[in-house]
């Protein structure tokens, strides 16, 4: 096929390509998304928590400013103040943080899940080639990837100058408002401000990630060469597995001709088919097939039964039904069980052996 001939990528991805992707970091994967997430998590954390903040640090303020201005400046009264200022300042920004931390943690393993790669950790020498790094910069994607980042950067800005300016119209005499007022106004814009950016980045960062989700499916497809080389790889080698089957089956071979010795006679086509049967009423229900093969392997089959005394009959329909429909270690068929004893029967005879009589 053409497309296989100028080596385009025309095959889905395989688990394996899959997993190995993943294991050197390489996932479809949005920054933009993470940031959205975490200024809104921010955003939110003001919202619910900014008010109960700024009223225990206003609180504390008042109380070191109406307290005695002079006290005991000694290490121990020191670090007593130092430690209550650090507890009260952990205590108030601490669930803003929580939030925030959350927020990250939880838009990474949405995107990535639990992913652990010390490939992607590990230094790139080719990185440090000024060829190559010339060569990203100049890039399509390079320059589609700038070209994204400066109409975020646009669009952000043109949101903020718009809400900016919509606040400054809409107050007009903030001169004679009460200060807290004026910090009430200031902390509910900001909030706002905080929620019309990063709900302008989530949209922005969504669509990015679809863009780069497709860009990883496109990037992982694979040629027609690709995924012969990899299931090449997974089955191993042609010729090595045709040997291993050929040394499989002569060992199994060479166990299922040992177990000539021990037959009671064999069933032959008579050149092409050879079949080895055993009966022992005291342990086996019916007559059991402890060998057979064709050609070079029948003509073993019935070298070493003539060695060991063991009659050769010849029955071509019983000889080609039993090597077709019965495998080496199973029971003959019932309706052959008339025929077999028939065999055995001449099988005693002409032997002068005793039938074994059952237990």
């Amino acid at each position: 096929m053409a497309s296989d001939e100028n080596g385009e990528k025309t095959e889905l991805p395989t688990d394996r390509r899959r997993t190995q992707a993943r294991e050197q970091g390489n996932i479809a994967r949005s920054t933009d998304l993470a940031a959205a997430v975490v200024l809104m998590g921010a955003t939110s954390a003001l919202y619910f928590f900014g008010p109960e903040v700024v009223e225990t640090l206003a609180s504390y303020l008042r109380s070191s400013l109406t307290a005695t201005p002079v006290f005991e400046t000694d290490i121990p009264t020191f670090t007593k103040k130092t430690w209550q200022l650090v507890t009260l300042l952990a205590a108030s920004v601490l669930p803003l943080m929580l939030v925030v931390a959350a927020g990250s943690l939880a838009i990474n393993l949405a995107q990535a899940g639990f992913l652990w790669s010390p490939e992607a950790l590990m230094p790139k020498f080719e990185r440090l080639n000024p060829l190559s790094g010339a060569q990203r910069i100049v890039s399509i994607a390079a320059l589609v990837k700038l070209g994204g980042s400066l109409f975020k950067l646009v669009a952000i800005a043109s949101i903020a100058y718009w809400y900016v300016s919509y606040q400054v119209r809409s107050v007009h005499n903030i001169a004679d408002m009460d200060l807290l007022l004026v910090l009430a106004h200031a902390g509910q814009s900001t909030v706002e401000l905080g929620y019309y950016l990063s709900g302008t980045l989530l949209i922005l960062a969504i669509l990015d990630y679809g863009f780069q989700w497709w860009k990883h499916e496109q990037d992982m497809m694979m040629t027609k060469q690709e995924l012969r080389e990899e299931m090449k790889d997974m089955d191993g080698d042609p010729h090595t597995r045709m040997r291993r089957r050929e040394a499989h089956r002569k060992l199994t071979e060479g166990r299922n001709l040992q177990a000539v010795k021990t037959a009671d006679v064999v069933i032959t086509n008579p050149t092409e088919l050879a079949i080895a049967i055993k009966y022992d009423p005291a342990t086996m229900p019916a007559p059991t097939i402890v060998a057979k093969g064709a050609d070079e392997i029948a003509a073993q089959i019935r070298k070493i039964a003539a060695e060991h005394g063991i009659p050769i009959i010849e029955r071509k329909p019983l000889a080609r039904a039993l090597y077709k429909s019965v495998k080496v270690g199973q029971q003959i068929p019932a309706e052959m069980y008339d025929v077999f004893i028939e065999i055995l029967a001449y099988v005693y005879r002409i032997t002068g052996r005793q039938p074994p009589m059952a237990a």
